[in-house]
């Protein structure tokens, strides 16, 4: 098997997200196999996938080892209308949740097939669609329940600011955040968040 340093990486966006459709949801539904989450079906992963990838700045990147798909992460920034910070609790500071459009990139899926589950794949697909972005940090949600996911996220630098239920029938999630710029922790920004 490649080593992750050896995978071939591509960049997708918005105009080509059509050719790459069918294989991000083979992906998932490979990856998510055994779960009985009804929010994990084809069906209902498809309606995820075509929201991100209409938005003219959605971002890809989807990883292959020797011809075979390995796994993929994208996102898109949050527009000034998101209603992305209005659902974590406690209420975050309006200096933190203000977007412009350029601030927050949102990494909405990483996901990588079993075989190369621990090999380093999922950072390095993570780490390839975030060091071309301009904005100033990213977030994501992560099931409540998913500790272990959460903590290598937090292994990566992402800090929780708070839990939300985005959409009815969601399931309770932490929202996370990565400073891009590196040095900078989200409450050294904005102060502690009160709650």
């Amino acid at each position: 098997m490649t080593t992750h340093a050896e995978l071939d990486l591509r960049h997708y966006g918005h105009t080509d997200a059509h050719t790459i459709r069918e294989l991000l949801l083979d992906i998932h539904d490979e990856v998510y196999a055994k779960s009985d989450d009804p929010l994990a079906t084809r069906d209902a992963f498809a309606k995820f996938v075509d929201h991100w990838s209409a938005n003219k700045a959605f971002a890809c990147v989807l990883a292959h080892d020797r011809g075979q798909a390995v796994g993929y992460a994208y996102g898109a920034p949050l527009s000034p209308s998101t209603t992305w910070w209005s659902k974590v609790t406690p209420p975050l500071p309006e200096p933190f949740a203000t977007e412009t459009g350029h601030r927050t990139f949102a990494l909405s899926e990483l996901m990588v097939r079993t075989p190369w589950r621990g090999t380093g794949a999922a950072r390095h697909i993570h780490d390839t669609l975030l060091a071309s972005r301009s904005e100033q940090r990213v977030t994501l949600l992560v099931h409540k329940e998913h500790v272990k996911v959460r903590a290598l996220y937090e292994s990566w630098g992402y800090e929780v600011v708070g839990e939300a239920v985005p959409f009815e029938g969601a399931p309770e999630l932490c929202a996370m955040v990565l400073s891009l710029e590196r040095l900078v922790r989200w409450e050294d920004a904005v102060g502690p968040v009160e709650g």
